[in-house]
């Protein structure tokens, strides 16, 4: 039977918080590019509504001869509403805005850690205990607003890796 070999890593605590640090920030843009698409659709749903709602108003007013055209309208209108329903745009931008904020403020506080822990502030057990507790917190925050879970669209998981990794090199001038 092979045997592997584990050397010790005197900054092996280090670096695993740091591999955090960079997920973190890469999952803290990968909600912000799902919250901004959802946003989109909230916006445009929204719209709609207004628009059908006025316009059903007006057409009417307009063309009391035409009523094929404002019934149309309005029932554009209604069909906003049930698909609001049935696709909770709403619900999940709400949650993803939630979601955001916590991980930029998480993102915000580990930074701060990061430079003790740099700087050789914090001992190997304190390290894993600190990042313990951030996992516990990002657990405890998708939970919190996404029960259900959450989808991966590899699109923006890209793209949010793409952030991070600019993020870090601007930053800190590493990859």
């Amino acid at each position: 039977m092979n045997e592997i070999e584990i050397t010790s890593d005197p900054h092996r605590q280090q670096q695993l918080y740091w591999k955090e640090m960079i997920n973190l920030k890469a999952d803290a843009s990968y909600i912000r590019l799902y919250r901004d698409s959802l946003g989109r659709w909230v916006t445009g749903l929204g719209a709609l509504k207004a628009i059908a709602s006025c316009g059903g108003i007006a057409a009417w007013v307009v063309w009391k001869e035409y009523a094929f055209v404002w019934g149309a309208i309005i029932a554009a209108s209604q069909l906003a509403d049930a698909v609001k329903d049935v696709f909770p745009f709403t619900k999940k931008h709400k949650a993803a805005s939630g979601y955001s904020m916590t991980l930029d403020y998480l993102f915000n506080d580990i930074q701060l850690e990061w430079e003790n822990i740099f700087s050789g502030r914090y001992s190997d057990e304190e390290i894993m205990k600190l990042r313990h507790k951030l996992g516990k917190l990002q657990l405890d925050a998708l939970q919190h607003n996404f029960p259900d879970g959450l989808a991966a669209d590899d699109a923006f998981l890209a793209q949010a890796k793409q952030e991070a990794e600019a993020y870090f090199k601007t930053t800190y001038g590493v990859n």
